[in-house]
């Protein structure tokens, strides 16, 4: 049978089933950057295309063909109405990229989360931007220490990494940070030091300084602001470069969200 998109949509958000943003993001950038100009749908379809070719790959196949099938013994006693939309996705799996559905379809997901998170970053620039017009310059830095979160992905920690460090992070957590202060610093300078690597710090400033310098005529201010901190020495230990602090944080609350939204999901 045809594989239906609203179906294949459901089956890989149901498993959880997608590209890891840091490893695809060059290949997934045409396709980003077409979205962005409002490309015509010939280009788009095209950008497309060169995306799936692009992140296609032998293991790849193998991953997903092996996820599913696991599901599909599942799906078999427990929701058998899944069978149909299971069964074709395996055989999408087995066509070249460019008519792949399967492969499609992770590549358009991939690149409508990096225009969701370019959103995000627009948005957190310009709430920057308002909050320092209205606080004294003794509060600037404090304030724009949260901007490290907009370079998440130019840090580069893979899913299951990430997830590990951000459970143990969770799991150290004292039950009220608040009247804990002393515990949550020990949790979140693990964190920190658990994720860190020299690359990835200069990565994230790197990413930050372009963000900055992209920003300047529209937020001068926030891109000012930014700056200073860039300008900043470079501690040593990771867990008191707060630029990192702030962003490996940013990484923790972002898991703890979308584990959340699984569950309401469920």
């Amino acid at each position: 049978m045809p594989l239906d998109d609203d179906a294949l949509g459901e089956l890989l958000d149901g498993l959880g089933i997608g590209l890891e943003l840091n490893a695809v993001a060059p290949e997934i950038e045409p396709l980003l950057g077409a979205l962005i100009r409002q490309a015509p749908r010939t280009a788009l379809q095209q950008a497309a295309v060169g995306a799936a070719e692009a992140v296609w790959s032998d293991e790849l196949e193998t991953e997903l063909a092996q996820e599913l099938q696991e599901f599909r013994e599942q799906a078999l006693d427990e929701d058998p109405e899944l069978m149909p939309t299971i069964d074709a996705a395996l055989a999408e799996l087995a066509r070249p990229p460019r008519q792949n559905h399967v492969a499609h379809a992770l590549v358009w997901r991939a690149a409508l989360e990096l225009m969701r998170r370019a959103n995000r970053n627009y948005e957190r620039m310009a709430e920057l931007e308002q909050a320092l017009a209205e606080a004294p310059p003794a509060a600037h830095r404090h304030l724009t220490l949260p901007m490290a979160a907009a370079a998440s992905l130019a840090a580069d920690v893979g899913d299951l990494e990430a997830a590990k460090a951000i459970t143990e992070f969770i799991v150290s957590l004292p039950p009220d940070p608040e009247t804990a202060r002393k515990a949550f610093g020990r949790a979140t300078a693990r964190l920190a030091r658990t994720l860190a690597t020299d690359k990835r710090r200069r990565d994230v400033r790197a990413s930050l300084a372009e963000l900055a310098r992209g920003s300047a005529e529209e937020f001068p201010a926030a891109s000012a602001a930014l700056e200073r901190l860039l300008a900043e020495a470079i501690p040593k230990d990771a867990a008191k470069d707060d630029l990192w602090v702030n962003l490996v944080v940013g990484l923790a609350q972002e898991g703890l969200a979308h584990a959340f939204a699984d569950e309401t999901l469920d």
